[in-house]
């Protein structure tokens, strides 16, 4: 390859490799070849724990090579093209199209054209139907596996859960069978418990998706660490050389949502809860900094503070590392299970921010899931203030079933209030219906409404300089709503989308909604479906996923709620 490609183009360390603790083994020697990528840019992917996981965990199996990449930007993309120039791993730059098997970890719906970028980058067909036994299998797994349709005409398999105990699995199946013609190695793989090949099901004109043999089945049940204390965590970091979006130490201690806020597909699809114990998560943290030197470890899971034993964690860590300043951090914090005193002890090291989540009103909140009045957020900020934090970030979300302009007025005066106290800043996304929650059934928010809302909030607090508002993009969130409750005809748009110049959608800069809209006039989607409300008798796209919770629990859950707002 010409390396003089790295003297024109943006951030040329990010396709360079040789950070820290990356592994590299002889290339040809390895009996089984897998390339392993974030489909966003390498300061986003490699923030990505799963990627991280499961790269080192590859890579302790032997006759098995893991390599890593990620989406180039436009400019090294173009130069690729131009000098006919295949995309590459970072370990070995060999590739892609070298590789036995390219797995994608898929957490955002707006990195879909990335996908088709990244396998037209390698040479790669992007139809599955498309690959012959010469091509290298297309394996996809993350969020995006709960709701997998969309996407599936691109993907040769789905691992439907979490990855650790399945992807060994697939490995060995396919050593075994590796030389065989696709068709059968696709066949032995989906004997894997968590495993769906959309080759292997059709769909009918109600969006019912079903397998087109028995020896498939009908019900995909999604997979999960049992044993999580003793499971694997990349104790050898890799360190970057560079600043990359979570530059620090992710270590995680629980995985599940203790909570079942009713939006939010975290607390519905990745139960059971596990904890790790104290001491394995001091014994992680240990090893984790002595390869690394970062001086900030981010206590990672969806809801932190609800760790039965995070005090003890924060103690023994701040006792682990009192000279080196280490920083301890939350990425998020729920109001409930938050100790202002814990925060105090954090900032003995380095402050950090204070970051809630109220979502909505304070009415509404409470039937959400999330029962926590507006006072205890009050007395929060003034303790904060007491103790010289200087400012809180505030999560709301806009167009939640049952809000009204109560709610919308309600959480003004929460704002107004708590910007008497301290600085505020407030970011507001918009309600997504997402499968598998008890709101999988409701309407995405009409323009109209968010619109004549997100006015409102900006009048109001237009001559406050203590409240900085930030308001997520409404198109954007439309595409990823549509996207994540669609069948596979959407696959054409997707691919359409792709072919007028659509990459990086997740990036407000490149995203353009007219190239969506056009692509819809072409391929027209089941508007019921993707963007509601739909009736309960209506086949989803997704009900193939055997998630935690059935439908008919959802159903339930979603009927107690408007029951309890009369």
């Amino acid at each position: 390859m010409d390396r003089s490609i790295f003297f024109s183009i943006q951030k040329p360390f990010t396709y360079l490799g040789n950070e820290i603790n990356s592994t590299h083994k002889e290339f040809s020697k390895q009996k089984v070849k897998i390339a392993l990528g974030y489909p966003d840019i390498y300061e986003i992917g490699m923030s990505n724990l799963g990627i991280r996981i499961l790269y080192g965990l590859i890579n302790n199996i032997g006759d098995v090579v893991c390599e890593r990449f990620f989406s180039p930007l436009p400019d090294m993309a173009e130069v690729m093209r131009q000098k006919d120039i295949p995309l590459f791993t970072l370990e070995s730059r060999e590739p892609l199209m070298n590789f036995d098997i390219i797995g994608f970890s898929v957490s955002s719906e707006l990195n879909y054209t990335n996908i088709l970028e990244i396998l037209s980058l390698s040479k790669i067909p992007i139809f599955s139907s498309e690959r012959n036994n010469q091509h290298p299998l297309i394996i996809a797994g993350g969020d995006g596996s709960f709701s997998p349709e969309s996407l599936s005409e691109f993907i040769d398999v789905w691992i439907i859960g979490e990855g650790e105990e399945i992807m060994p699995e697939v490995i060995d199946l396919y050593k075994n069978l590796k030389g065989f013609p696709r068709y059968k190695i696709l066949e032995g793989i989906s004997t894997i418990k968590g495993i769906y090949i959309p080759s292997f099901y059709k769909e009918d004109k109600n969006s019912r998706i079903f397998p087109v043999s028995e020896k498939f089945p009908t019900v995909i049940e999604r997979r999960t660490v049992k044993d999580f204390e003793n499971s694997f965590f990349p104790v050898k970091w890799i360190t970057p050389v560079s600043e990359i979006t979570h530059d620090r130490i992710s270590l995680e201690i629980m995985r599940g949502c203790p909570n079942n806020c009713f939006f939010c597909q975290g607390g519905f699809c990745w139960k059971p809860v596990r904890k790790r114990s104290v001491g394995r998560i001091i014994d992680l943290a240990q090893q984790t900094y002595k390869n690394t030197g970062y001086e900030e470890i981010s206590l990672l899971s969806f809801s932190s503070g609800d760790h039965p034993d995070i005090e003890k964690i924060i103690e023994n860590l701040l006792e682990l590392f009192p000279k080196e300043k280490v920083a301890i951090s939350f990425p998020s914090l729920r109001i409930d299970s938050f100790s202002f005193s814990l925060a105090n002890k954090f900032s003995n090291i380095k402050r950090t921010g204070l970051t809630f989540a109220p979502e909505t009103g304070e009415k509404l909140r409470k039937f959400i899931g999330k029962a926590i009045d507006d006072e205890k957020l009050i007395s929060l900020a003034c303790d904060a203030k007491k103790n010289h934090w200087r400012q809180i970030k505030l999560y709301f979300i806009l167009g939640l079933p049952g809000e009204t302009e109560q709610t919308i007025e309600e959480i003004v005066i929460l704002i107004e209030k708590l910007s008497k106290i301290i600085s505020i800043k407030a970011s507001f996304s918009i309600f997504i219906p997402k499968p598998h929650t008890p709101f999988q059934w409701e309407k995405f928010p009409i323009r109209e409404d968010i619109f004549s809302k997100r006015k409102y909030l900006l009048d109001k607090f237009s001559k406050n300089r203590y409240v900085k508002l930030n308001f997520h993009s409404y198109d954007m969130s439309l595409i990823e709503t549509i996207l994540s409750r669609g069948n596979r005809s959407l696959g054409n748009a997707i691919k359409y989308v792709w072919e007028n110049g659509g990459k990086m959608e997740n990036w407000k800069e490149f995203f353009v909604f007219e190239r969506w809209e056009d692509a819809f006039e072409k391929t027209p989607f089941d508007k019921e479906i993707c963007l509601g409300p739909v009736s309960p008798d209506k086949n989803l796209p997704w009900q193939h996923i055997k998630s935690y919770f059935s439908k008919d629990y959802l159903w339930e859950k979603r009927n107690s709620f408007y029951s309890n707002l009369m």
